[in-house]
């Protein structure tokens, strides 16, 4: 017989599987350095150079110097050209528009459903072309100035890369599923510098109401790799540089609370906005191309006002962070915002207003970007809102810098169901925990007053609601029904014996459409199972030896038997592992009949769906 040649890489078991998480990590490591570079060099040319427009950066974020570049000797002076500005978010809705509708029209959108819907209804299989496709979208509608955040694709590069991985390796579905998930955190712990925010993000935002536990240790081997990759490359430090974060007075729990009460209001307000212009444009009858340069017209028209309205804002957050004035002077009417007081109040809340309107024209349309970054900026306003109202009439030396870091986490933790990812990912950010406290109980309590909501449609409720754990969910009824207690489904009638000629059973078989025959010898003990489809697959010059062969010839005696004692999952385990349709139980040294893989079965759903299944 052949022997059955064993590829050498492949996912042998949980140690194999981490080993596979690191490779994935390293490669979510450098997609995220390589994309990070890209759309800075494309922003740079695009708002810097050719719309003369100067927004702010995150402390952490890799920044392009005019000396860098020096050498493109690129025709634009120095001026704020706002009318370009204006159409910027139009072409990059054209361009965006034609290579999603051209390459990969899955490729539009927020980016984390598709990884959701993969791992919940696709055995976690994902087309690596969409991540790429995703990654060049991305980069078009963030540089022209749409509103959005950029996890959406370097989470899908590392969640392409890991689901490439487990087919390469012939994975199974719940190998594949995991190193999804592996690849997503990857992604998300490196760019975001959180290497334990992005693997808790991972496992936690494909649920509403539960967490991936199963999944969690190689998410979060694959973050620290690729976080140690990605800081190798860009350098090991934080997002936000952050210097006055307080928690001292419980008092500031009322101001907490009630922005813990804000941010499910407007969360609530955000997806509606969202839901309504995904809606519209579904309905709109223009072709698919047009439609994110039409969202790119609002985006655009706002942006002309309020230009830190525009991207992923989290240069904006960093200004807001380091207590200075959220609002440059490069708006149209920015001068009536260099406001104190009760305005700048109003200011923050305006600002995540506008935010949500330009994150729903710019993703709802079609294009292409994360939903992590808008909801940092609109919660980051609007603990702005609230620590500045807190300053005015309360506490004069209260940190409006907190309110506005728990408000960043408690918005996410709402809009995403995600509360244990959102404050973690805060405080991994900022470098410290020292506001962990009231994160915690924002982002619960924005978490349970949110229920209902979700950015996510491909999320599921609970494990229970997965098709990726409907046989977890249930297995345990199996393990605890003995063979003994179904003795009355027993089956006596693909029996035969082991001097049978083998052509004679063959013409039984197609009588009965039997495929495999539990064989016994003269008298009744069970020698093993006949299995005519391997047969006629191994046999050669049949029809010379025909009257020759007998069944004893030809059976598999190492195929094990169950026992009355035995669990119905242990038969199951044998008969897939065998791949054999039929298991023989013997009491004894006395075989008293076998199952079928349809028994257990219909045994398995007659007790799982009582009313649905008919014995």
């Amino acid at each position: 017989m052949n022997e059955i040649k064993r590829p050498i890489f492949r996912i042998s078991g949980r140690r194999s599987l981490y080993f596979y998480c690191i490779i994935t990590g390293i490669v979510s490591g450098l997609g995220a350095f390589l994309f990070s570079r890209i759309l800075a060099v494309c922003e740079y040319l695009f708002l810097d150079r050719a719309a003369g427009l100067s927004l702010p950066h995150a402390s952490g974020e890799f920044l392009i110097d005019s000396n860098d570049v020096s050498y493109w000797e690129i025709p634009f002076s120095d001026d704020y050209r706002p009318w370009l500005l204006f159409f910027l978010p139009i072409i990059g809705g054209l361009l965006t528009g034609w290579i999603v509708n051209r390459f990969s029209p899955e490729s539009g959108g927020t980016g984390s459903d598709a990884m959701i819907d993969s791992f919940h209804n696709l055995e976690g299989k994902m087309n690596p072309v969409v991540s790429l496709i995703k990654s060049i979208a991305t980069v078009f509608t963030l540089a022209s100035g749409g509103s959005g955040g950029k996890e959406g694709p370097i989470s899908q590069i590392g969640a392409g890369f890991g689901s490439l991985l487990a087919t390469l390796l012939k994975a199974g579905a719940r190998a594949r599923r995991t190193l999804l998930l592996a690849g997503t955190a990857g992604g998300l712990g490196a760019i975001f510098h959180a290497p334990l925010g992005g693997a808790l993000t991972s496992v936690e935002m494909i649920y509403r109401e539960d967490i991936e536990s199963d999944s969690l240790i190689p998410c979060i081997i694959s973050s620290v790799s690729a976080y140690l990759v990605y800081s190798a490359l860009n350098g090991f430090h934080t997002v936000y540089r952050v210097t006055n974060t307080e928690f001292s007075r419980y008092t500031d729990l009322i101001f907490y609370l009630g922005l813990g009460v804000l941010c499910f209001l407007c969360g609530d307000v955000f997806i509606r906005i969202f839901r309504k212009v995904q809606h519209f444009s579904a309905r709109l009858k223009v072709s698919p191309i047009i439609k994110p340069a039409l969202g790119g017209i609002v985006v655009g028209t706002i942006g002309l006002f309020l230009p830190e309205t525009i991207g992923s804002g989290a240069g904006v957050l960093q200004v807001v962070l380091d207590g200075k004035h959220p609002v440059g002077t490069q708006g149209i009417f920015s001068s009536m915002f260099e406001s104190k007081g009760l305005w700048l109040v109003a200011l923050f809340f305006i600002l995540a207003g506008m935010k949500i309107l330009t994150t729903s024209f710019t993703i709802g349309t079609g294009g292409s970007a994360g939903m992590f970054g808008p909801s940092l900026f609109i919660g980051g306003m609007l603990g702005g809102g609230v620590g500045t109202l807190a300053k005015i009439f309360v506490y004069p030396d209260l940190s409006v810098t907190s309110f506005v870091l728990v408000g960043m986490g408690a918005f996410y933790a709402g809009v995403a169901s995600a509360p244990i990812a959102g404050m973690i990912m805060i405080c991994e950010m900022i470098g410290s925990y020292m506001l962990l406290p009231p994160l915690m109980v924002v982002s619960i309590l924005t978490f349970v007053l949110s229920h209902k909501l979700s950015l996510y449609r491909a999320q599921k409720e609970n494990r229970f609601q997965s098709p990726a754990h409907f046989w977890d969910m249930n297995r345990d009824f199996l393990e605890e029904i003995q063979v003994k207690t179904w003795k009355s489904r027993l089956r006596t009638i693909a029996v035969t014996y082991d001097h049978i000629l083998l052509s004679k059973i063959e013409e039984e078989a197609l009588k009965i459409q039997a495929s495999d025959y539990v064989v016994l010898d003269q008298s009744n003990q069970y020698l093993g199972i006949l299995s005519l489809r391997k047969v006629r697959h191994t046999l050669e010059s049949r029809d010379v030896i025909a009257n020759l062969i007998t069944v004893g010839d030809v059976t598999d005696g190492s195929v094990p038997f169950g026992k009355p004692e035995d669990t119905l999952a242990a038969l199951l385990k044998i008969l897939i592992a065998r791949d054999m349709d039929k298991i023989a139980i013997v009491d004894g040294d006395r075989f008293i009949g076998y199952f079928r893989f349809a028994d257990l079965m219909k045994i398995y759903f007659e007790n799982i769906f009582p009313k649905s299944i008919k014995s």
